[in-house]
């Protein structure tokens, strides 16, 4: 009887060794899959980020094309216009007291 104790001792002891060796198994691969699940995650949101900005940047640039082009335009129709209605006598004039006064009368 108490050898049979003493078995059923050892095996209960044996089993709990073998329950605690598979535990620690099923952590090890628990813990390696959720390693390996943070790197794909990752690597994912790094690509969707690094298109995102690719996007962002694309559209900036794009948008801002469009306002250098409108600013050119007016700038462009200022000069005409000033070119135009400029009266070159006067403005050589202008220049040319601008240039005397800068130089001559220092």
């Amino acid at each position: 009887m108490l050898k049979d104790t003493l078995n059923e001792i050892l095996k209960a002891e044996q089993e709990a060794d073998e329950i605690m060796a598979k535990a620690e198994e099923d952590a090890k691969q628990a813990v390696l899959s959720a390693e390996l699940e943070c790197d794909r995650i990752r690597k994912t949101t790094v690509k969707a980020v690094k298109e995102e900005r690719k996007k962002v940047v694309e559209s900036a640039t794009k948008e801002g094309d469009v306002q250098y082009a409108k600013i050119l335009s007016i700038g462009n129709q200022t000069a005409e216009k000033m070119a135009k209605e400029t009266d070159v006598a006067v403005a050589v004039k202008f220049i040319k007291e601008k240039v005397l006064s800068g130089y001559v009368n220092s």
